[in-house]
């Protein structure tokens, strides 16, 4: 399968593009300031992220015409800000019943917790980060909610659903 080169698209084409590899570099940037690591598979996408790993990944949702936050219940001017939804998704492999049969102790259950403890908390701080368009300058603002997602398939998934502007 070819993969289509945007090697020569206009720079302003690339907005999105780079609105996101800003915010996974910004993320894991984030966590290293923290010494919280994170899996080594680390991407963004479009539309939802497949948990088939312990990854960072971020999913772009959606994007539209308004400051975050704006319902658009009335129209809006095509020069006004546009925003992008996207779920900033970390999986880790967390303790589940073996093949024996038999369920993790409590102690395992809360370990395997307390790092989905420390990826929500450091996921919610990081917005401070991710709402500047540039070094010391701030966006127009963000609408952030952490999720903490039941184990599916022996993961765990902390996800962030982040609204912030396009710059």
């Amino acid at each position: 399968m070819a993969i289509t080169s945007i090697a020569d698209v206009s720079e302003d084409a690339l907005n999105l593009k780079n609105l996101l590899d800003n915010v996974l570099s910004t993320v894991v940037s984030v966590f290293t300031s923290h010494n919280v690591p994170l899996p080594d598979r680390q991407y963004w996408t479009m539309g939802e992220a497949a948990v088939d790993c312990d990854q960072l990944s971020i999913a772009l949702i959606q994007i539209y015409l308004g400051p975050p936050g704006d319902e658009a219940a009335s129209p809006q001017r095509c020069n006004t800000v546009r925003s992008a939804v996207m779920a900033i998704s970390i999986s880790r492999a967390v303790p589940v019943v073996g093949t024996s049969g038999r369920a993790p102790t409590a102690e395992r259950i809360s370990e395997g917790a307390a790092i989905s403890a420390v990826d929500a908390y450091v996921l919610l701080s990081s917005i401070n980060t991710l709402d500047q368009w540039e070094p010391g300058s701030f966006g127009v603002g963000v609408i952030a909610t952490v999720d903490i997602q039941p184990p599916l398939g022996g993961y765990q998934t902390v996800s962030m659903q982040l609204t912030i502007a396009i710059p």
